[in-house]
């Protein structure tokens, strides 16, 4: 599949020199692995961090500052704020993902229990926030900071949490309960609020990679950000559903894909990929059973782009289960392993893990890196109202 004969090559470069305004095409990799029926599990997960790297998620944390703040006035606890730039349970700063390595560890637990802790993006929190820079602020439920730092080792974090700790303790009864101005928690920007809970949401864990050597891969650092699709497209997926069928995902959901998730995560890689270089790429959900309203997919594909000097080939494997009674996957899954060349350079190589996020945790509530594409798409074709209703 991702092999080109020599006569298909020839073919697309007399194609590509046949229009001035194309670059010539470059051939598609050869990858030293090749995702099969077999082993799409194995890398899957290899590529999805383990329950160590996603100790984090498990403190309990309020995703935004104002849910934050009403916690703290019932449980009368202090209010510590995660704070940077892009959502810190998303896509995130740097200082962010050192931050979730902190938090995965245990010597963090006893003293994180005696808080009421939230995170939030401080581009788009309420006024009360003040931050620039990645930090972690403590405030009492009246809205008083007691504390804050920008330290990401666990011996300074877990001390400045001590000493928040005891400078709230010192407070009288009458300061610690002084409840907050409601006006102090106004200005925030929510654009995902209109966003119901319907849609589809992709977690997405990217990772650089040396070499395609399962061990090697999952010992390196991840990326993290989600993939949005309403209600309607989610049907787009995989209708009309048909045992042994096969449906090709329609090119401005792939081009959803991979420009929210298969971004290189290198230096210098671009932003976007505009789908016009996307010179052969398709994602294919083919049916293996129905029992019932539910059928179940083995899904493949591969993605070609090229665009401005730079190249990318990606191979993707997954599967899904759909309930047609709810027009909602149960199941989605998908690996991918690219190969990312920027010029004459050395090849990149990176992993995707894409999995549907459940609403159990309220985990797709985080919004996108990109949320404003989002909105700014369907604004731009709507007026107004709620994108995915």
């Amino acid at each position: 599949m991702f092999r080109l004969s020599i006569i298909f090559l020839l073919l697309c470069s007399a194609i590509a020199c046949s229009d001035s305004t194309h670059q010539t095409s470059a051939p598609l990799a050869e990858f030293s692995v090749e995702l099969n029926r077999k082993n799409f599990k194995e890398w899957f997960t290899g590529c999805y961090p383990s329950h160590n790297e996603l100790k984090w998620r498990l403190l309990g944390w309020e995703q935004h500052t104002a849910p934050g703040f009403k916690l703290a006035k019932i449980s009368r606890k202090p209010l510590m704020i995660w704070l940077e730039d892009g959502h810190p349970l998303g896509a995130t700063s740097a200082h962010g993902r050192d931050l979730r390595t902190t938090f995965s560890n245990l010597d963090l637990v006893p003293i994180i229990g005696k808080y009421v802790i939230a995170a939030d993006d401080f581009n788009r929190a309420p006024k009360i926030i003040d931050s620039a820079q990645g930090e972690l602020v403590v405030y009492t439920p009246g809205g008083k900071i007691i504390g804050r730092t920008s330290a990401t080792d666990v011996p300074t974090v877990v001390e400045f949490l001590k000493t928040a700790l005891d400078n709230f303790s010192g407070m009288t009864a009458e300061e610690s309960s002084v409840t907050i101005n409601d006006d102090w928690l106004t200005g925030a920007s929510h654009t995902e609020d209109d966003f119901p809970d319907e849609g589809l949401c992709l977690e997405v864990f990217t990772r650089a990679a040396n070499s395609l050597d399962l061990n090697t891969v999952k010992r390196n650092p991840w990326n993290k950000d989600f993939v949005w699709f309403n209600s309607d497209e989610i049907i787009r997926f995989v209708k009309p559903i048909k045992i042994s069928g096969e449906k090709s995902l329609p090119s401005d959901l792939l081009s959803r894909i991979i420009d929210h998730g298969l971004l290189p995560p290198y230096a210098g890689a671009p932003s976007s990929w505009n789908y016009e270089n996307a010179l052969e790429s398709e994602l294919i959900f083919k049916c293996t059973s129905i029992i019932k309203n539910r059928s179940t997919y083995l899904i493949s594909g591969s993605v070609h782009c090229e665009q401005d000097g730079k190249v990318l080939n990606v191979q993707m494997r997954g599967t899904a289960m759909y309930d047609d009674s709810r027009d909602q996957f149960g199941l989605l899954e998908i690996v991918a392993l690219a190969e990312y060349i920027d010029g004459d350079n050395p090849a990149q190589l990176f992993t995707t893990a894409l999995r549907k996020v459940t609403s159990v945790d309220g985990w797709h509530r985080v919004p996108p890196k990109a949320l404003s594409d989002y909105a700014d798409a369907y604004y731009s074709s709507s007026g107004s109202g709620n994108p995915n209703k």
